[in-house]
This record gives structure tokens, C-alpha cells and sequence, in this order.
């Protein structure tokens, strides 16, 4: 006997023009944080508080009406954002550099002036040659060697020139001297000219200049307690005296 009863859905088959589930709260989570990433990467800021739901409300209007039109849409939408972003956020892309100038920039050594030594004048002046071509004369700063007549002009030269001739150092400039000359720290493969100069014993610290640097009088007290260079004189005569003699 048919009464009609077959006709009616049981419980569990849902109506056909039911709306359907379409964006779960994960789906929906995964939209926002893709959004909040694909905002800051381009502005610097997540902005999507208004603006982003004002989309979602409209996105979801549109999956109620049209499921399989807008699902599509979403997705290709996601994956867009998910591309771009992943373009822009760093270290996902290696960065090129035209001619290696992140490599140049990097390796600079950190000196204000730079280049190869011509000239040796004596044990604490010397010339150097930039990559411009121009000459700058340098007065080794904290130190002082002996003059010409004096002993150990000559071990003084001798020394200074083995350690930088012909080589390219670096200058911490200090100064520029009465003479014009520029004074300087040198630095040859970030090894202290100026402190070696005075640690072998063929210069002294010049306190007059340099009275408060540590490792210059640290130097020359090591130079005088083995006797080295100019030490092994029972009383060599500093450059400013002997300079003072003779006026």
C-alpha cells in the first residue's frame, strides 16, 4: 500500500537545494594567513582586518551562490598570493649581483686611505699609490726612528722597507702633519706596522703624540728588555732629542 511516506527523506539524506558546507574554519584560516603574508611582504604592515574581511564576506556570498565557480576562483586566487609572496620573502631566492658587487662592497678593508707603497723615505715615512693614481706620503703615527746621522738610521729604513716595499697596506689616518704629510697607522694584512716598527727596537714610541697608547709603550718596553735594534746601545739618544742638539 502506497501512503505516501516513501516520499519523504529520512534524517540522514539531506535535501538536495541545501546549502552545502563549502569553507571549513581551517580553509578560512589558511585564506587569512595568506592574505596577512602576501600584505606585509608587499607594505610592510597586515591591514586585512578591514579590508580582508570586507573580502571574505564577499567571497563567501559568492561560494553560497555559485560553490564550484567560486571554489575554483579561491583556489587560484591562494595559490597566486602563495607564489608572489614566496618570491619576495628573503632568502627564498638567491639575490644577484651585476659584476659581484655585493662581494666588493663586503670585502673593502675598512681604511681610509689604501695602496702600494713606492717609497721608503726612512724608518717612519713612506709614499703610497692609490688605485687613482695619487701619491700620498705618510707619516707612520705614535712612532719615531732615528735621523739620518744618527745610528740605526739605516737598520730603521732597512726594516720598514722589508716589511711594506712594494706591497699594498692600509692607513688609519690620524693627522696631517706641518709638512702636509699625512700620519697614519699602516697596516699590512692586518698586521700594525707602526707597532712593529717599535717592538723589534727600531723606533721608539713617540709619547709626545701618542703618550696614552697602551700597546705602543707595551712595545717598547719589550724592545728594551731584550735589547733589540737600537736597545742594544747602552743610551741611545731619542730622534727629538738629537733633533733638538742641532738647531
Amino acid at each position: 500500500m502506497v501512503n505516501g511516506l516513501d516520499k519523504i527523506p529520512k534524517p540522514d539524506q539531506p535535501h538536495s537545494n541545501e546549502p552545502r558546507r563549502i569553507l571549513s574554519p581551517g580553509r578560512l584560516l589558511l585564506i587569512l594567513l595568506v592574505i596577512s603574508v602576501a600584505q606585509y611582504v608587499n607594505t610592510g604592515s597586515v591591514s586585512w582586518l578591514t579590508d580582508s574581511f570586507r573580502w571574505i564576506e564577499n567571497t563567501v556570498t559568492g561560494v553560497v551562490n555559485n560553490p564550484g565557480a567560486s571554489l575554483e576562483k579561491a583556489g587560484e586566487a591562494i595559490d597566486d598570493i602563495a607564489r608572489q609572496a614566496g618570491a619576495k620573502v628573503p632568502g627564498t631566492k638567491p639575490p644577484t649581483y651585476k659584476n659581484n658587487e655585493a662581494d666588493i662592497s663586503w670585502s673593502a678593508p675598512a681604511y681610509d686611505l689604501s695602496g702600494k707603497v713606492v717609497k721608503i723615505a726612512d724608518g717612519d715615512t713612506l709614499t703610497i699609490i692609490d688605485a687613482d693614481r695619487v701619491k700620498h706620503k705618510i707619516r707612520l703615527y705614535g712612532i719615531d726612528t732615528p735621523e739620518y746621522d744618527q745610528a740605526h738610521y739605516a737598520a730603521a729604513k732597512s726594516a720598514l722597507s722589508l716589511l711594506v716595499s712594494n706591497k699594498a697596506v692600509g692607513i688609519d689616518v690620524k693627522d696631517t702633519d706641518s709638512y702636509g704629510r699625512t700620519v697614519g697607522v699602516v697596516y699590512i694584512d692586518g698586521r700594525n706596522v707602526n707597532l712593529q716598527m717599535v717592538k723589534s727596537g727600531h723606533a721608539w714610541w713617540y709619547k709626545r703624540y701618542a703618550g696614552l697608547n697602551q700597546a705602543l709603550r707595551e712595545a717598547e718596553e719589550h724592545a728594551r728588555a731584550h735589547q733589540l735594534g737600537l736597545w742594544a746601545d747602552t743610551d741611545p739618544i731619542a730622534p727629538w732629542d738629537w733633533r733638538r742638539q742641532r738647531r
